[in-house]
């Protein structure tokens, strides 16, 4: 469970920049986003074999090496998607962060 914690501080312009800042926040939040938590390798088949059962079950051994090749590049498509879902939200972060610096340093221009 993730936890905000806001405090909302007033602009000269009277708007409640916090709780509009919480809304941009919670708008990204809602989005279903792949991580590398939903990316699961696939096992790597072996060909460390006998040679006699390797001549028995050839076909086999190729259809599961060639299963492996596709759910592996599955796997390298759920890594792409969630390296964009990462830098989208350190790009979230970075502009939320901003806007933060930016209402500091108009609260301290208030203040004075």
């Amino acid at each position: 469970m993730m936890r905000m914690f806001v405090h909302t501080t007033r602009c000269a312009g009277g708007a409640a920049s916090g709780a509009a800042l919480v809304a941009a926040s919670l708008a990204n939040l809602a989005v279903a986003q792949t991580t590398a938590l939903d990316c699961v390798p696939p096992p790597v088949p072996t060909a460390d074999l006998p040679q006699d059962v390797i001549e028995e079950y050839r076909e086999e051994l190729g259809l599961e090496f060639s299963n492996y090749f596709t759910e592996a590049q599955h796997y390298l498509q759920c890594l792409e998607m969630a390296g964009e879902t990462a830098r989208q939200d350190i790009d979230a972060a970075l502009e939320a962060y901003a806007r933060l610096q930016v209402l500091h340093s108009d609260e301290k221009h208030i203040q004075e």
